[in-house]
């Protein structure tokens, strides 16, 4: 054991005595401390006040956090299985990649920590607490606050969530099989992608919660309240060959690419299917009959639509921006508060290219659609029919208008004109550039 390692476990000899009230006893105070790959196992810390600790890499099994101060601490990549972090202090900290089975974070506060930074003057920045890609597998998160945390990707399965604060927590992709969200809070939680078979969801506020790709078939949400939740309806009655590809693009999403397929629905008829609320960024449907089927709040960045036949579909509220629309027909079709804005363009570690992308409606059909409160800030019209479409409210910013007639248009508090740069796009990482 290296020096630094003894020098530690003298001062947990002392926190011991501290804890017993022995003669001697210390309270253990390492603040910032750099411990990472430290080894110990049956230790107790709690609380100890271990600030921005960085256990990263360490092996700390069957320790006791119970009620310690770990603000800020790192154990990325750390094992902690069998651990307990009972009413510990957590806003802040990092679990990226930590293996946690068995782990104990009952009534644990994982909130965002309010970190300062001196490196230019000084500045207060809001970190997330950070369990994402982490093993969870039968963890206790009973009562803990693990509101706007970031747990994408982790695997949950069995894990009790009970009357856990979830409040915009991101469990975009997890894997939630058989765990226990009985009386959770997860009002504007993220979901999409994530696992629910037999996950029971009793009496949960799910209210504004976005599932994209989630199905609640075989979850239990007896007493759950979904108002406002953004979730897949119809996907039991979907085609199974259109279920398969469905099933095979959520993983293609949920690994940026490196597992699942890309769903190609080319030349297929698809008119009247149900696909409200999915995640299909980046899917092709190439000369798809589209009509009448249902995409209300659906994710379709960087589509493609070529040819498309979309006559009366629901496209209200779905985000489709980058999308090829080129000489699709979407004649009737109900867009209301669409977006077909630009995209900016990221590259697979999610950092900006700089490049923008907009919607191509070159030739489309819109004659009559409903385009009420849809963004259309610098798309691509050209060519495009609109004769008697709604664009009351919409947003034209940006688009040539020398290229297209909007002589039969409606166009009550339709904003036109110039657009300084890009608006709130949708940001995505699905496609490396």
């Amino acid at each position: 054991m290296t020096d630094r390692g003894m020098e530690f476990l003298k001062q947990v000899r002392d926190h011991l005595y501290y804890l017993k009230l022995r003669p001697g006893g210390i309270r253990l105070q390492a603040k910032g401390a750099d411990l990472s790959g430290l080894r110990l196992k049956g230790f107790t810390l709690k609380s100890a006040v271990l600030t921005q600790v960085d256990f990263s890499d360490g092996e700390l099994e069957d320790v006791s956090f119970d009620m310690a101060d770990l603000f800020g601490a790192n154990f990325s990549r750390a094992v902690l299985t069998g651990s307990r972090f009972v009413r510990a202090d957590l806003r802040g900290a990092n679990f990226l990649k930590a293996s946690l089975r068995r782990t104990d974070f009952e009534e644990a506060d994982l909130r965002p920590g309010q970190i300062l930074t001196f490196s230019s003057g000084k500045q207060e920045v809001r970190q997330r607490t950070n369990l994402q890609d982490a093993s969870l597998d039968g963890v206790t998160f009973k009562n803990a606050d693990l509101s706007h945390a970031d747990l994408t990707n982790s695997v949950m399965k069995g894990a009790d969530f009970g009357g856990a604060n979830l409040f915009a927590a991101n469990l975009a992709g997890a894997d939630l099989r058989e765990a226990n969200f009985t009386g959770a809070k997860l009002k504007r939680a993220i979901l999409n992608g994530a696992t629910l078979n037999k996950t029971i969801l009793r009496n949960a506020d799910l209210r504004d919660a976005v599932l994209r790709n989630v199905d609640l078939a075989e979850a239990d949400v007896a007493g759950a309240n979904l108002n406002g939740a953004i979730y897949m309806k119809g996907t039991g009655n979907l085609p199974p060959d259109v279920r398969r590809m469905l099933d095979a693009h959520i993983q293609w999403i949920n690994s940026a690419g490196q597992r699942g397929t890309r769903a190609d629905f080319t030349g297929m008829d698809l008119r009247g299917v149900d696909l409200t609320a999915t995640d299909l960024s980046g899917a092709v449907f190439r000369d798809t009959l589209l009509s009448e089927a249902s995409l209300s709040n659906a994710v379709l960045s960087l589509a493609d639509f070529g040819g498309a036949k979309l006559c009366g579909t629901k496209l209200d509220q779905a985000v489709l921006t980058g999308a090829n629309l080129m000489g699709a027909d979407l004649s009737g079709a109900q867009a209301g508060d669409a977006d077909f804005g630009m995209m900016e363009l990221r590259r697979p570690d999610g950092t900006p290219t700089g490049r923008w992308w907009p919607a191509n409606l070159t030739g489309a059909q819109l004659t009559g659609a409903d385009l009420r409160g849809a963004r259309l800030a610098g798309a691509k019209l050209n060519g495009a029919m609109l004769d008697n479409a709604n664009l009351a409210s919409a947003d034209l910013r940006g688009c040539d208008e020398s290229s297209f007639d909007l002589g039969r248009a409606y166009l009550s508090g339709t904003r036109r004109g110039a657009l300084a740069g890009p608006s709130e796009p949708e940001k995505t990482a699905l496609l490396a550039v």
